[in-house]
């Protein structure tokens, strides 16, 4: 009885989904080309106001400072900071800047051979449309990395060291000159 309730749920889903499908395709083949040069002319003009969009943003980013472990950062509102790890929730030289769990920006102290080898396996994995950064000091670190992705999944790796300590961030969701990412980079502070 109740596989059948399922299948039958299932199946009127997929009728509606179908449906609906159909539904879109339907029209003449020039509605379908002047929807999709419309579509192509709206993308197009958001992305030539994109610029603006992200200055205002960057001006209205708000947060406070908080401390965990070895790390004293800026917190975006409505963000968290979440301290250590998978493996060591404790472990205080890593913290992580959430807005989800798909956007943040994760903080590491590492030895040297464990920085190089992490960050090379990184740049070795995420090569999609991967870019060299140049470097860039910020928060009077030195950072060198890369990005990767696209604007639906953007990413970055960094690489720097201040007072003997190794860094690496990963920035999951941004790329490296978003609003989030310099609020963040440039409020940090090591203990």
């Amino acid at each position: 009885m109740k596989m059948s309730v399922i299948a039958k749920t299932a199946a009127l889903m997929i009728a509606a989904s179908m449906t609906l499908g159909l539904a879109a395709c339907g029209g003449s083949d020039s509605s379908s080309k002047s929807t999709a040069e419309s579509a192509a002319e709206s993308a197009a003009e958001s992305a030539a106001e994109a610029p603006a969009e992200t200055e205002s943003k960057a001006e209205e980013l708000k947060g406070a400072e908080q401390s965990w472990g070895n790390f004293t950062v800026n917190v975006p509102d409505g963000w968290k900071l979440k301290g250590g790890d998978v493996l060591d929730e404790s472990n205080p030289d890593k913290v992580a800047v959430k807005k989800s769990d798909f956007s943040y920006i994760e903080i590491k102290i590492e030895k040297e051979e464990v920085q190089k080898q992490q960050y090379e396996y990184n740049k070795k994995t995420y090569t999609m449309n991967q870019k060299d950064l140049p470097a860039t000091t910020i928060a009077g670190i030195e950072w060198n990395g890369f990005e990767y992705g696209n604007e639906l999944n953007p990413g970055y790796e960094l690489y720097g060291s201040s007072n003997g300590k190794f860094l690496r961030v990963s920035g999951v969701g941004f790329t490296f000159d978003s609003a989030q990412t310099k609020f963040v980079l440039e409020s940090l502070k090591l203990k």
